[in-house]
Order: C-alpha cells, then sequence, then structure tokens
C-alpha cells in the first residue's frame, strides 16, 4: 500500500491474507470487521459519518482531482465505449 506522510510516498507491506481487487467487496468485508481498506473516501463517506467505518490514517490520505474511467485496453476499440469517453472529455472541456 503506498500512503503520502508529509509529502513523502511511503509503501507499507501487508501481511494480511486477504486480497482483494474490488473496492466495493473490499468495504463490505471491513464492515464485517476482517481488517483495513484502502478506498475512495466518497465510496465510504457515509458509513465514516455513520461511524460505521473509522479513517484511521487522515493526513496521509491522498486527493486526485478529475474523473477516472478504468477499462480493458482490448475494449477502448469498442464504439460505444469510444463515444462515451469521447462526449465525457468534450464535456469535461467545455466546463473549464
Amino acid at each position: 500500500m503506498e500512503l503520502l506522510d508529509d509529502g513523502r510516498d511511503i509503501v507499507i507491506e501487508s501481511t494480511g491474507r486477504t486480497i482483494v481487487n474490488n473496492a466495493l467487496y473490499a468495504r463490505e468485508l471491513a464492515l464485517a470487521g476482517a481488517g483495513l481498506a484502502y478506498l475512495f473516501e466518497p465510496l465510504v463517506r457515509a458509513d465514516i459519518a455513520a461511524g460505521r467505518l473509522t479513517q484511521i490514517l487522515p493526513r496521509s490520505a491522498i486527493e486526485e482531482p478529475g474523473l477516472f474511467l478504468y477499462y480493458p485496453r482490448r475494449a477502448a476499440m469498442a464504439p460505444k465505449l469510444r463515444a462515451f469517453i469521447d462526449t465525457a472529455k468534450d464535456v469535461l472541456r467545455a466546463r473549464k
């Protein structure tokens, strides 16, 4: 896991037995008390506000402004996805 500490990048090795690559599953495991989860704040904002989850390293939180879209490399050629990406870029450019 990579974190930011007073402007320095630090890497923390995990010794846990469960590794997930799906944020929703990680959230559910954290809610069940199975361990720590490194998640986007908007995904768990309500859980933190309600006291179901606790942010343990608030000074190490990293803010990434912008809109992000993750897709398999081969999907980039799909006409519907390409149209969505082009439209999203146009809309974001128009807002500047």
